[in-house]
């Protein structure tokens, strides 16, 4: 398996040309490959999304491939993670065409669950994703992202596209998103978890001016999401760097969320009985309370069924430490079932090698 951490697949050979360090499992990596299909879902896992995406999309040209439905099953995926719509619709088109069967329907993603607005039949017209302009300048997109805001009076910033931030422009956007919590204004986001990545790469950086701005971003973007915990957490390290004392913690409420919470739901249907737990949003080396819980939970049974179906992606530089806990759990005797299953998710599984200490299932496909 290679992985190339700075560019796209040599054309023809959708083979990246650098490894990420580490290991698959508990064994050191080995020189023979893995199959495409896994070499893209580790290649997601390392947050690679292009790379990946020009593997699974060269398998679904590949008339030696022409019955397997995986790798177009995991594009879906990676389109609907990726809020891309547009390159959904048209797989869909060639799915339905292939296979002669209907594709999977698009469920808005994981991350807008907390949108209200997924429920409804037209596409939202908020969505703006920050990304630098051509001149690689995001100054410029952050003004315009408060006005756009504005002129429509709700919106969804993706920060997917931010692979890196200034300080003038970390003050910037830090600023322009105040102002907007401050009219009010309901506010969405995906990718946050990848722009926390970017503030936090700067922290180890000398303090000074320039460098709290990164960290007054991340403030922000605590508060907008109403992580309290994280917030008192980045404090402590705030106050030990720059010793001063940290902002204070601010209340925002989404109004178009918080109205939607009040209308009582329909019922449901009947649905199979849930998992006993369940893993949520980007497992990462910062997921250690989630494998505590998981660790704490297999001890009350002997049949572990871990729902799966709410994990956003399963960070690369985390998927031992996943491993090690499955393991420990597979060891001590019990059954442990990893159910729900993307398709992405359960590639990257597959080539970690849990299926040999778990039962890997795959969620269904409409």
């Amino acid at each position: 398996m290679a992985i190339s951490t700075t560019g796209a697949p040599h054309a023809g050979a959708p083979r990246p040309a650098q490894r990420p360090a580490g290991r698959v499992g508990s064994e050191e990596y080995h020189s023979a490959p893995l199959p495409p299909a896994q070499e893209a879902a580790v290649l997601y896992a390392a947050n690679l999304v292009a790379p990946a995406e020009a593997i699974l999309k060269g398998l679904t040209r590949d008339p030696a491939s022409r019955t397997n439905k995986q790798p177009w099953l995991m594009l879906f995926d990676l389109f609907e993670l990726t809020q891309n719509r547009t390159e959904y619709e048209a797989l869909s088109l060639l799915y339905t065409v292939r296979f002669e069967q209907s594709p999977p329907a698009w469920a808005g993603g994981t991350e807008v669950a907390s949108d209200p607005r997924r429920a409804q039949s037209r596409e939202r017209k908020d969505f703006f994703a920050l990304k630098p302009n051509a001149l690689g300048e995001l100054g410029p997109e952050i003004e315009k992202l408060v006005a756009f805001a504005e002129q429509m009076g709700t919106v969804r910033i993706d920060f997917g596209k931010v692979a890196s931030i200034t300080a003038a422009e970390a003050a910037l956007l830090a600023a322009a998103l105040q102002r907007l919590r401050r009219a009010g204004l309901p506010m969405w986001f995906n990718n946050a978890d990848s722009l926390e990545l970017v503030l936090r790469a700067t922290f180890n950086e000398p303090p000074s001016d320039a460098v709290r701005s990164f960290w007054l971003l991340l403030f922000e973007l605590y508060v907008l999401q109403g992580r309290s915990e994280p917030f008192e957490e980045l404090g402590l390290e705030y106050a030990v760097a720059f010793e001063m004392s940290p902002p204070n913690w601010a209340v925002y409420v989404n109004t178009v969320a918080e109205s939607a919470a009040r209308v009582p739901a329909a019922p449901a249907a009947p649905e199979a009985p849930a998992a006993g737990f369940s893993l949520k949003g980007v497992v990462s080396t910062a997921s250690q309370n989630q494998f505590a819980d998981l660790a704490a939970h297999a001890a009350s049974g002997t049949e572990i069924v871990v729902d799966m179906g709410k994990v956003l992606r399963i960070d690369f530089a985390a998927g031992a430490q996943f491993y090690e806990v499955v393991k420990a759990i597979q060891l001590a005797g019990k059954r442990v079932i990893l159910s729900n299953l993307s398709e992405l998710n359960a590639a990257l599984l597959e080539a970690f090698g849990f299926n040999r200490h778990a039962i890997l299932i795959r969620r269904k496909a409409n």
